[in-house]
């Protein structure tokens, strides 16, 4: 049943997803993608990381480490703020978490959703809030990134200039209700455009490597450990 709700949760939201990407049923896709988010939940070890949000989550490697501890990913690529806020009530974490990472905001960014409304940006704040709120029951400490720079292939698709302006909705957002804000695409910037620098992108969407952004991200959850993504 909650996966039937994910389902039509995830279907009725209208996610972005690259364009000219085959045609799939995100619907579909979601709960087989649920399927192996239960799994790991249920054998997590403790003190484990948990790597939450959209594509750019879900495309970190659940075999690195960070602080010395176990990934565990639980990103649905396609998920928009909404969706996501949606789907993680119906999750269940047997162990608590040492720390969560979210990464949200790049299928919020769709132009023809008209991302820089006040009226939209102001919904995706709550809903960023709403997974904030979820997120911090059940792990110690809940780091929010900066929306990802685009590929300027997307420009006629994608608003790039909402990057900046989300992301300084999502630092705002930590300084009121309590979670970190960390920013490990500083380097991959091309200035405040919203796009990243030539070859940062693999396909518009994505980045072309992740690791990187991982190990910027320690500096965040444990600046005095050693941590080797």
């Amino acid at each position: 049943m909650a996966l039937a709700l994910v389902t039509v949760s995830v279907a009725s939201a209208g996610l972005g997803w690259l364009a000219h990407a085959p045609k799939h049923d995100v619907g579909e896709y979601a709960v087989h993608r649920l399927v192996a988010v239960h799994q790991q939940l249920d054998e997590a070890e403790p003190g484990y990381v948990l790597v939450a949000g959209d594509s750019q989550a879900e495309l970190q490697s659940p075999s690195e480490r960070i602080c010395g501890a176990p990934i565990v990913n639980i990103g649905v690529s396609g998920a928009t703020a909404a969706v996501y806020a949606g789907m993680l009530p119906e999750l269940e974490f047997p162990v608590r978490a040492s720390a969560a990472i979210l990464t949200i905001g790049t299928n919020d960014l769709i132009g023809k959703k008209n991302p820089l409304a006040p009226d939209v940006a102001d919904r995706f704040g709550q809903e960023v809030g709403s997974i904030v709120a979820r997120l911090k029951t059940v792990s110690d400490r809940v780091v929010v990134t900066a929306v990802p720079p685009l590929g300027r292939a997307l420009a006629d698709e994608f608003e790039a200039k909402a990057v900046a302006a989300y992301s300084e909705r999502i630092e705002a957002l930590c300084a009121r209700i309590g979670c970190l804000y960390a920013d490990p695409f500083s380097e991959l910037r091309d200035g405040d455009t919203g796009f990243g620098r030539p070859g940062v992108n693999r396909n518009g969407l994505h980045l072309t490597r992740y690791r990187p952004v991982l190990r910027n991200l320690a500096a965040t959850l444990c600046p005095h450990a050693a941590s080797a993504p």
